[in-house]
């Protein structure tokens, strides 16, 4: 892949959670169409489930996303291919839409309606809000990816750490691809953060 001086945008993320992006938002609009109390009292642990199975995928998506980049720049000055968004001529809202939604959706309603719903707490995974926020953060900071072509073009944001080891991303990246299971990338949490 390095030898030619180029680089995947994508290591293999796409097909893992094509079904994923999006779908959170929309469970969570189908499920508020309902007007019935007591079916949407009956029914929201079932939708919880599925919502909570796609967000989760979507938020170790991001996460991979974070961790690619982050080995991205050891390598100086390589092009970056299969960027589908390069020449794109996008607003911030076009690319931050999504996040700001899954961050108030996290931060916000879903203990909301563990507490209408179910009368019970909820508290989400702190380390989730701090992906998603540091994720927005990273699409703002590089313009939705629309002129990367680069690695030296990426921008990390601040709060991430530059791991001394970065072939043990590339390898677990690669591992939880090969796997379909990038809940595994959750054990990389703290090389980053």
């Amino acid at each position: 892949m390095s030898e030619d001086k180029k680089v995947l945008f994508d290591p293999g993320y796409a097909p893992l959670v094509i079904n994923s992006l999006g779908q959170v938002g929309y469970l969570y609009y189908t499920f508020s169409a309902v007007k019935d109390l007591k079916a949407k009292r009956l029914n929201f642990p079932m939708t919880f489930r599925r919502i909570e199975k796609h967000l989760n995928n979507t938020i170790y998506f991001y996460l991979g996303c974070l961790l690619w980049a982050t080995y991205l720049k050891k390598f100086d000055d390589f092009e970056i291919i299969g960027n589908q968004l390069l020449g794109e001529d996008c607003e911030e809202y076009e690319y931050t839409r999504e996040l700001d939604f899954l961050i108030d959706y996290t931060k916000n309603q879903i203990p909301k309606d563990f507490k209408y719903y179910l009368n019970k707490t909820y508290e989400i995974d702190e380390r989730f809000i701090k992906i998603l926020e540091t994720y927005r953060e990273f699409l703002i900071i590089n313009k939705g990816f629309c002129n990367v072509s680069k690695t030296n073009q990426i921008e990390l944001p601040k709060n991430l750490k530059k791991p001394s080891e970065l072939e043990i991303l590339n390898e677990k990246i690669k591992k939880a691809i090969q796997e379909r299971n990038l809940e595994q990338l959750l054990e990389l949490y703290d090389l980053i953060f």
